[in-house]
């Protein structure tokens, strides 16, 4: 499983291209992409030392940040801008390096932000079996996705939209420079 580049919410299930473990992922959006239609992208297999993240992502210590992030909602499904919010608040500096890097839509539109960075991050985390992705439905701010990427610690609970957007009354205030 992995996100779209250009979309911090769609999870996006490989298809095998070769025997060798290269795996093809399409996002099936017609907007929001360099090109206008369906944007195809294709992963390697890790290389054999097994180092998942890239050096970002590892220096920030995403691999144990973002599962921390999970850990205040044990059991329980999480709406990717909950996760969001929780890392940012517990590591306001590093998100804000993130945000300066990246920019985020709470502040302008861009097609690349430090939300596509997180997600793809937890992406794959999950590959890996650190935390666990479920597609669900969007809410609040994201519900204009329709569906967005839902985010556990192991072991899988019972699939249910646990903890939503909508439901924590959380807003935009955690992101730096934001308009929201």
């Amino acid at each position: 499983m992995q996100i779209c580049h250009f979309h911090a919410d769609e999870g996006i299930r490989g298809v095998p291209l070769s025997n060798d473990g290269t795996l093809t992922y399409t996002c099936t959006r017609s907007q929001g992409h360099p090109q206008p239609g369906p944007y195809t992208w294709l992963q390697a297999p890790p290389p054999p030392d097994g180092r998942a993240l890239g050096q970002l992502a590892t220096d920030l210590g995403l691999a144990v940040e973002l599962p921390a992030a999970l850990a205040s909602f044990p059991g329980r499904w999480v709406e990717y801008g909950v996760v969001e919010h929780a890392y940012a608040t517990a590591n306001p500096s590093d998100f804000a390096l993130l945000v300066d890097r990246y920019g985020h839509t709470a502040i302008k539109a861009s097609k690349y932000t430090a939300s596509a960075f997180l997600a793809r991050t937890l992406g794959d985390l999950s590959r890996s079996g650190d935390v666990l992705f479920h597609e669900g439905p969007a809410t609040g701010r994201w519900k204009y996705n329709g569906v967005i990427s839902w985010w556990s610690l192991p072991p899988e609970p019972d699939w249910s939209p646990d903890v939503s957007w909508a439901q924590t009354g959380l807003t935009m205030d955690y992101v730096p420079g934001s308009h929201e």
